[in-house]
């Protein structure tokens, strides 16, 4: 009885061997293409938890005309413009038709401060004659 022993353990694992082959098997899922790596290998989806990146909201023109917040042109051709852009001090700008030019000048500090009644004015105009 000693050699039919192997053969009996070796029939009865050949048995068990095609009655296994012969279940259906459970596939595996097909790999689904819109699948990350990361979710193919278990892990959660990276870019469906992260936050989409920024969009522009809003572009800045660097070549944009000048429009000014005051514009006088009276009888005799004197012309007063004035510019108030953000960030920067008002502007103001007097041609005469005789060729004389005035431009209001920077203030030294632009920091805000507390108006003074006996402070004098810091702006002063420059003239510029044409002859």
């Amino acid at each position: 009885m000693k050699p039919l022993l192997p053969v009996a353990v070796a029939l009865a694992l050949a048995i068990a061997n095609t009655a296994m082959a012969a279940q259906p098997v459970d596939a595996p899922p097909p790999a689904d293409q819109t699948m990350s790596a990361n979710e193919r290998a278990g892990l959660p989806d990276l870019k469906a938890i992260n936050r989409p990146a920024a969009e522009v909201s809003s572009k800045v023109e660097i070549n944009q005309p000048r429009e000014p917040s005051f514009y006088e042109k009276s009888p005799n051709g004197t012309e007063i413009t004035e510019y108030r852009d953000k960030g920067k001090p008002v502007e103001i700008n007097v041609h005469s038709n005789l060729g004389t030019r005035y431009q209001m000048t920077a203030p030294l500090d632009t920091s805000p401060t507390a108006p003074t009644n006996g402070h004098t004015s810091n702006r002063l105009p420059s003239v510029s004659l044409s002859y």
